[in-house]
């Protein structure tokens, strides 16, 4: 089956991008950590299709919806995110 995409690159908007500066010690840490979580979601991912007992799939599942918050929480405070902004990103307003 062929499925046909279309793009449409007026709707895109710029984003704004936040540059790593190797020489601040809290951007080097902050950097490690999301690598670290990062890792850490792909092996989740990776392993719960492989998961065989409802139990570990659950467990699973909850390490996934934890880490995908604490990768949230870090991109808030690389972005400096107010209470307010970050209820409209997740549309809890």
């Amino acid at each position: 089956m062929l499925t046909q995409y279309h793009f449409f690159l007026y709707s895109l908007t710029p984003h704004p991008t936040r540059t790593i500066n190797p020489s601040d010690p809290t951007d080097i840490a902050r950097h490690d950590k999301m690598v670290t979580l990062v890792e850490r979601m792909l092996d989740l991912n990776k392993r719960l299709p492989e998961a065989r007992m409802d139990q570990e799939q659950t467990l699973i599942k909850r390490q996934i919806a934890a880490t995908d918050k604490e990768i949230d929480e870090l991109v808030y405070e690389l972005y400096g995110l107010t209470v307010e902004e970050r209820k409209i990103v997740e549309g809890t307003t």
